[in-house]
């Protein structure tokens, strides 16, 4: 029994739902706890347990168990205590299936270890036992592997219930509770990856914990290195397979992923198809790779206990392995691991030949950072540096690093050097130098200005159609520069004509990033549906061929998170760009990433945890920019500050970080870093102090600027977010007729694509301002669709901590928000739909005559009528006065 002190309630709700089918059939690996799981339902059978009596309606007649083992010599023994299990008399298996049948309650058989008898005619008898079991036999049964039996059909009946390795392993809360005193939470987490949740061997580092006290011994026992993890994994393999498929195993520890025919070609090994069948079903010990079909993995812990065998083993040769597999790799076309095993196997030049074969820098952008990270980890520096094709791919690996400085240094040295006329010169093209050249400017945030656009796109001109793949970098490059020079609709052209040259290139890192490029000018345009549906697409394709590289994951993370944040998904923002952060600032990014990071982190924690969590954020926007050398950034979080402390009440600081920034946005030298994003974020968040203030003419003023530019370049992020603060400040400035249209507007643009944060964020005064252009206008001004809108912008409305503390002690009515119309008006206006009178109406709610009165004539002024009859057809035109039905 493996952990009685854990509860595993969805196990024993697994068990149950397959007694209502009819069978339950449980596999895995020894030690994984299916005995354990088959007892603990067997002990609830033969108690009556209401969750089991329950969901069998003919109720339980008996409960009976066999595990089979190897004393089985003959068919008779098994027989007859298959019979004592069913509380039959000992006959044939029809007889005894008969017996059952006429039984008035479920029979509930429970048999473990089912893989143990290897006869012929055992696996014929259990066939013939599950096949023609009567509907009231229920059989829970457990084997080690994936039983060979033909359950096909019974499974297509929907009569089998499956539980795999996958769901008896321990989830990562059931290891923190029961390693709560021994372990922290990254060490739970780092014994949760390396077991993948096997409960044997949690088992093992439970007991041994205690005794540990040197730290080697500690990370060796989390790290899947134990001998006694290593012991027990050993017995288990040697119990399940053969020697020569064992042989195969162990040379295969050295492969991050193998083929059989990798495998047999290393180990000398024959394979007999039964074997390979078995393979399969060895799950999780063997896994299918997600390298692709034929390929699979071993277990962590099994693979580094297959390594100390074969570093034991003095005729296995590690070196001449990994010589022999790069060589199959390299014939294969498999060059990334071709230079891997060249590389560990002590063959540098073999492995440096192979980087250039695969054309360098090139594999960086087909395959990705994190191939050629390994790679060139793998070769010692004076390799590299003897190569002037290899020295550029290093250049790539700390670019993306976040090395960008180095980065620089060594391409300028690499430039001025006699090494581009030697040898590899005919290998390397001069467009490779300008796209490596074109990154770095990207990263440092420089060049990327009308000239070189145009220098660009003069490239690209000279380029014939079926360039694909250096057309494919150029347009990469001009949507960035286009975009930081706010032409949105030049910026979105040249991100779908590279994501078309990389897809016929099949460039599924350089596709990511297109797809990525996509989600961030569409969500810039206001096209946010179709921004988000980029970055998923970017998701998907970077877990599916890119799960490795963490630094990517996190940039579709950013490009996605203004679009979940405008639609109210404030803690999942949070949580994502919280963990997107440390990959981000340790590695790639450029201005327009951390610039939505830290501003969207901030705005999250402003609103979850409060003023101080989000300063956190804009300081590390700061540190960021220093250490980079990135001054775009720098105004960046000057500007952040500026809104965190007016929507925090914090006016006066707010008021001296924004006149600085006017002053810097008049000086030349300044100026010139300053882009249409930092001048459009800074004449936001100096509105909205504005408004903050009462000066609402002068934040219009700002704002009709904003407005005006992003008719221009098409920018309907900015639109929207100007037409929502001009809704305020106009109406603060008695222009009434003018806020309406701004909030009309608003909501035209942000009904289409759910995005409500931008309203939402405005705070209290601006619900205020809402209610006021009803109050004034009436609901009959606006769709139903935008009365609807409005409901949920008030109804969302929640006080930051900076309005909390400035409302603290006021009557808690005037600070809670309700709807447009409050729960008392709509049971009035229900029952004006019906036709009552005021009469009727006090007498059903139990009110007087006045106060329906003074219900009706509220009413009346939000729908914007001033007769009955009006205020139905408005109210029914709305869809207003329903809820209470």
């Amino acid at each position: 029994m493996l952990f009685d002190a854990i509860d595993r309630p969805f196990l024993l709700g697994r068990i149950t739902e397959g007694l209502t089918r009819q069978m339950v059939v449980v596999h895995s690996p020894p030690g994984f706890g299916k005995t354990a799981l088959l007892k603990a339902s067997y002990d609830l059978v033969c108690s009556n347990s209401p969750c089991f009596v329950d969901a069998l309606q003919e109720g339980i007649a008996h409960g009976g168990w066999l595990s089979f083992t190897q004393s089985y010599v003959d068919l008779a023994e098994f027989l007859a205590d298959l019979a004592l299990a069913l509380g039959v008399e000992s006959a044939a298996l029809k007889d005894m299936l008969e017996t059952v049948a006429h039984r008035s309650g479920c029979t509930v058989l429970f048999l473990d270890e089912l893989d143990v008898p290897a006869l012929p005619a055992f696996a014929e008898l259990l066939s013939e036992l599950f096949l023609t079991a009567p509907d009231n036999l229920r059989i829970v049964s457990a084997f080690r592997q994936r039983p060979q039996l033909p359950l096909a059909r019974l499974a297509v009946r929907g009569l089998v219930t499956e539980i795999t390795a996958h769901e008896l392993a321990f989830t990562r809360n059931e290891l923190r509770s029961l390693f709560s005193r021994a372990l922290n939470s990254s060490e739970v987490e780092s014994f949760a990856r390396i077991t993948r949740g096997w409960p044997a061997l949690a088992r093992i580092a439970n007991d041994l914990l205690p005794g540990i006290t040197a730290t080697q011994d500690r990370q060796s026992l989390l790290g899947g290195h134990h001998p006694k993890l290593h012991a027990y994994i050993t017995e288990v393999l040697t119990g399940m397979i053969s020697c020569p498929l064992h042989q195969m195993l162990r040379t295969s520890a050295l492969l991050d992923e193998f083929s059989l025919e990798l495998a047999e070609h290393l180990s000398g090994a024959e394979i007999s198809p039964s074997e390979i069948q078995l393979l399969d079903g060895l799950y999780p010990l063997v896994e299918k790779s997600p390298a692709g079909a034929g390929w699979y993995s071993l277990h962590p812990v099994l693979r580094n206990c297959l390594e100390v065998e074969l570093a034991a083993d003095p005729q296995s040769g590690d070196m001449r392995l990994h010589s022999q597999a790069a060589l199959w790799f390299t014939e294969r076309g498999l060059l990334e691991k071709a230079v891997s095993h060249a590389a560990r196997g002590g063959n540098f030049s073999l492995a440096a030949h192979t980087i250039r074969q695969a054309g360098g820098v090139d594999l960086f952008i087909r395959s990705g950072h994190t191939v050629l990270e390994a790679l060139i980890g793998d070769l010692p520096a004076s390799i590299i540096h003897d190569s002037p094709s290899l020295t550029l791919c290093y250049v790539l690996v700390l670019a993306k690093r976040g090395n960008v400085e180095a980065a620089r240094e060594r391409l300028e040295a690499l430039k001025n050097s006699d090494a581009l006329n030697g040898p590899e010169s005919a290998n390397m093209d001069r467009a490779t130098l300008d796209h490596i050249d074109g990154m770095l400017d990207i990263y440092e945030d420089r060049g990327l200005d009308e000239e070189g656009a145009e220098r660009l796109e003069a490239m690209a001109a000279e380029l014939a159609p079926q360039s694909t793949w250096d057309l494919g970098w150029i347009n990469n490059n001009l949507c960035i520069t286009y975009t930081r020079l706010g032409q949105l609709d030049r910026a979105r052209r040249a991100a779908l004509k590279g994501l078309a040259c990389y897809r016929e290139e099949k460039t599924v890192y350089a596709e990511i990033f297109m797809l990525v490029h996509l989600g961030l000018v569409n969500t810039l345009a206001g096209n946010f549906s179709a921004a988000l549906a980029f970055c998923r697409d970017a998701e998907e394709l970077g877990q599916s061929a890119q799960w490795k590289d963490s630094n990517l994951e996190a940039i579709c993370r950013v490009a996605a998170a203004t679009i979940h944040y405008q639609h109210g998904e404030i803690g999942f923002v949070e949580k994502t760009l919280s963990e997107a952060m440390n990959p981000i600032v340790r590695g790639e990014g450029w201005v327009e990433i951390y610039s939505r990071l830290f501003s969207l982190l901030a705005r999250s924690r402003l609103r979850l945890s409060g003023l101080d969590m989000a300063m956190t954020a804009i300081d590390k926007a700061e540190e960021v920019s220093v250490e980079r050398n990135l001054p775009r950034l720098k105004i960046a979080a000057d500007i952040m500050r500026v809104e965190v402390f007016s929507r925090s009440g914090l006016i006066e600081s707010a008021a001296a970080i924004s006149e600085r920034l006017a002053n810097s946005l008049e000086v030349p030298a300044s100026r010139s870093v300053w882009t249409w994003r930092e001048e459009n974020d800074f004449r936001l968040a100096r509105a909205r102090l504005l408004n903050t203030q009462g000066r609402y003419s002068q934040a219009m003023e700002d704002l009709d600027a904003v407005m005006a530019r992003s008719r221009e370049n098409g920018s309907g992020y900015y639109s929207l977010a100007a037409e929502v603060l001009a809704t305020r400040a106009a109406w603060g400035d008695s222009r009434y007729t003018q806020s309406l249209e701004h909030l009309q507007a608003a909501i035209a643009r942000a009904r289409s694509h759910e995005v409500i944060q931008f309203f939402v964020d405005e705070g209290l005064d601006f619900a205020a301002t809402l209610r006021a252009i009803v109050r004034r206008f009436g609901l009959k001004v606006f769709s139903a669709d935008g009365v609807d809108f409005i409901s949920r912008v008030i109804g969302q409305r929640a006080l930051l901590p900076g309005e909390r503390a400035a409302r603290k002690g006021e009557d808690e009515k005037a600070t809670d928000v309700h709807g447009l119309l409050s729960p008392r008006e709509q049971e009035v206006l229900l029952l004006l739909k019906k036709g009552k009178s005021n009469k009727e109406i006090a007498r059903d709610l139990g009110l007087s005559e006045a106060t329906v009165k003074f219900h009706m004539k509220n009413i009346f002024s939000k729908l914007g009528v001033g007769r009955r009859s009006m205020a139905i057809a408005v109210s029914q035109h709305l869809n207003l006065g329903t809820a209470c039905q």
